[in-house]
């Protein structure tokens, strides 16, 4: 049987780099246009299904500093027939990558509707650390809005899944703790904008070789937990929702 841990490292290796084909010309198209480059092996598009007629484009630019991998996010929304700029979020130094990397990044289109004229969307960044003995992961999202022409972060790196735990190298005696966070929209506005509700389902694992020698995964699940984030007129503060 496969382990949890082994089934998200499998999960990982198996992602594509770059997804959604009819809109991958818009990829190396502003990459050259905006950065004079066609370097950004994690960049990714998706066509907005809730308005066709526009397509998101994320380029992550990695850069050194210090011998840590950083990237400046340039996050685009444009014209899916014309490829025309219509807004975009640009983010220097927005994220770091050491010793857990960042490894992926996957564009939501849930419909987060904020209020009746304002639908966010979201991009996953995701980190892991490749390791027998520690695994580890944990996904983040931000959320973003047009206004006028600027993508506007409204959330900012929520933590929205995270496993962690420790094992005995190829020993089958394992500990991890892992949850799931979900958006949900509440019933309240505030300063204009929606009540956000995460939804939080914990547990753990136990990992251990039975009584016929299979090394088997024993999974408790945790009692659920609920956060509230309230816009206060420029975001949605997530620092009281620990990782």
């Amino acid at each position: 049987m496969i382990g949890l841990k082994n089934f998200f490292l499998l999960t990982f290796l198996c992602l594509p780099l770059v997804s959604h084909a009819d809109c991958e010309k818009w990829i190396s198209h502003w990459l050259n246009l905006r950065h004079h480059s066609l370097d950004s092996d994690m960049a990714v598009c998706k066509v907005w299904p809730a308005d066709k007629s526009k397509t998101i484009v994320v380029l992550p630019l990695k850069h050194e500093n210090g011998g840590n991998d950083i990237y400046d996010l340039d996050v685009l929304l444009i014209d899916s027939k014309s490829g025309k700029l219509i807004a975009n979020s640009w983010q220097p130094n927005a994220l770091e990558s050491d010793a857990v990397k960042l490894s992926d990044f996957e564009i939501d289109t849930a419909r987060y509707q904020l209020n009746p004229e304002t639908l966010a969307f979201g991009l996953r960044i995701s980190y892991r650390l490749r390791s027998q003995v520690n695994p580890y992961y944990i996904d983040y999202i931000n959320l973003y809005v047009k206004q006028n022409d600027e993508l506007k972060r409204v959330v900012n790196m929520l933590p929205i899944a995270k496993f962690a735990g420790l094992t005995e190298s190829f020993k089958c005696i394992g500990k991890f703790s892992f949850y799931d966070r979900y958006i949900i929209l509440g019933n309240k506005m505030t300063n204009g904008y929606i009540n956000l509700i995460v939804s939080e389902k914990p547990g753990k694992d136990i990992e251990k070789v039975d009584r016929s020698g299979e090394c088997n995964t024993l999974t408790k699940n945790l009692p659920k937990k609920k956060y509230n984030l309230y816009y206060n007129g420029l975001e949605y503060p997530v620092k009281k929702i620990e990782e």
